[in-house]
């Protein structure tokens, strides 16, 4: 399945996601935000799609607000 991107509000979210994500046994690679997503933080994350609803389970559970998926 093709890659996702995560993105959040702030650097500091996305951050804390990375560490939520590991945590939960969700592989997840911070990148630069793509230009064409709409986000104020500059990093996002970028993850296997078939990992994505682990991964919004996992940040859910963690209290970590996501702020969006890109397809």
């Amino acid at each position: 399945m093709a890659d996702i991107v995560l993105f959040f509000s702030s650097n500091a979210d996305t951050m804390i996601a990375t560490k939520a994500l590991k945590d939960g046994g969700v592989t997840a690679k911070m990148i630069p935000k793509p230009a064409h997503v709409t986000a104020t933080a500059n990093l996002a994350l970028s993850l296997d799609g078939a990992a994505e609803s682990m991964a919004i389970a996992v940040l859910g559970k963690a209290n970590v607000a996501l702020g969006g998926v890109y397809k």
